[in-house]
């Protein structure tokens, strides 16, 4: 399991605004990601390590698909840091995986089913 980057009582401190915004923010960069047809490792890192962030919290109270999902991100997440060092290449199976499952625009359809569903995020 990841740890979060940040103390608990820093994330739910975040104003729903700001929220909002990191929001807008993913949404803008799925569009960039969509019309270039993919997303690089670096942001697939990254996002994955956005969802602990986001999750870590209330991984108790999750449904155990969405822990499959986290969990799988993490693996996904660290594959693509430790290729991006050495500079290699992936299948590109890999990056249309990525893409359609840890891209921004999947985070954020996985963000608003789970406000959806009530999981309480902010």
């Amino acid at each position: 399991m990841v740890l979060a980057f940040f103390p608990e009582s820093f994330i739910f401190n975040i104003p729903e605004g700001i929220f909002l915004i990191g929001l807008v923010g993913i949404f803008v960069a799925g569009i960039v990601e969509f019309r270039q047809g993919h997303i690089g490792r670096p942001a697939i890192f990254i996002n994955s390590l956005l969802l602990w962030q986001i999750f870590y919290s209330l991984w108790i109270s999750l449904p155990q698909l969405l822990q499959l999902y986290l969990n799988i991100g993490s693996i996904v997440g660290v594959i693509a840091l430790v290729s991006y060092i050495p500079r290699k290449r992936l299948p590109s199976e890999f990056y249309k995986f990525c893409f359609i499952f840890y891209g921004s625009i999947s985070l954020l359809i996985i963000i608003i089913m789970s406000i959806y569903f009530k999981i309480q995020l902010f």
